[in-house]
């Protein structure tokens, strides 16, 4: 059973009558259900994989005391079977909350159910990437595989996916980068043993050999990632730091007035050189017309 419920959410003020106030039409109200747990689904296409457990268990105890102050979102759906026409919901987001919810043991949540959305995969993914991403709970491995997914499953370029998720490209190609990384040091990341800053340090090392060795000091605590840096531009012939000092700001500023990557490259005798990256005409149109304001 579906009951209806108004003003959740809305503040104190949905529930105080005022009299001054002009009354609008239903139609522009936001409807709240409450829907019976067993009858959600959980979204095939979450990209957040890892909950904590203990997270979980202080969650479901303030739900079990307060109930779920803050709706699911979910889409309806219809299947017809021997028996007739059987009704569940699909979730969008909120899978956090509908996993404290089972095990707080309360047998209805409540939920904004949205019919106008498209019922495909791609968007699937996008709104549950979308809703994960604006509450940071996705761990950077996690973001990373969820752009893989945009990529390999649905055809997207990383520009397209930047303006899908309202991150700028070079943000996108560098969450990507780290599916390059060795299982391990997958693993580690996942689990917040090492942090993304290391991850793209060891990438930079490019030798599995050294990825490997350099992994391991790490995890014993005895290399930074500003350490792991130094170790991959020494291993190029270059010395990271100094470029970094050099470089890396400037690179940094330009970069965030031209949303897109920049590269500076020292030169002797004049010959130094700024890299400006795009992929497309639009992009590079709107690159120029940022340097020319």
């Amino acid at each position: 059973m579906v009951k209806k419920i108004f003003g959740l959410g809305k503040g104190l003020g949905s529930l105080i009558p005022d009299n001054t106030s002009v009354v609008k039409p239903d139609t522009e109200r936001e409807n709240i259900f409450n829907v019976e747990i067993h009858k959600i689904r959980t979204n095939p296409d979450q990209p957040r994989k890892g909950f904590d457990k203990d997270s979980l268990g202080e969650l479901s105890k303030s739900i079990r005391k307060y109930g779920v102050l803050q709706p699911l979102l979910v889409s309806k759906v219809e299947e017809e079977s021997s028996r007739g026409m059987n009704v569940y919901y699909q979730l969008i987001a909120g899978e956090r909350r509908l996993r404290a919810a089972k095990l707080a043991g309360i047998p209805n949540v409540p939920v904004i159910i949205r019919d106008d959305l498209p019922q495909d995969k791609s968007s699937n993914l996008e709104l549950a990437l979308v809703e994960n991403i604006q509450r940071d709970d996705l761990n950077p491995l996690e973001e990373a595989e969820a752009y893989g997914r945009f990529s390999k499953d649905f055809g997207l370029t990383q520009n397209e996916i930047s303006a899908k998720v309202s991150k700028s490209r070079e943000a996108v190609a560098n969450a990507v980068r780290l599916l390059k990384l060795p299982n391990y040091a997958k693993d580690a990341l996942r689990a917040g043993k090492i942090t993304a800053a290391h991850a793209r340090a060891l990438l930079a090392l490019g030798d599995q050999t050294k990825q490997k060795d350099t992994y391991d000091q790490i995890i014993k605590g005895k290399l930074s990632s500003k350490d792991v840096e130094t170790t991959a531009a020494r291993a190029k012939g270059c010395n990271s730091s100094q470029r970094h000092k050099r470089f890396a700001e400037l690179e940094k500023n330009l970069g965030e007035k031209l949303n897109t990557g920049v590269l500076i490259k020292g030169g002797a005798k004049k010959n130094g050189q700024i890299v400006i990256k795009f992929a497309t005409q639009e992009e590079l149109n709107i690159i120029a017309k940022n340097i020319i304001d």
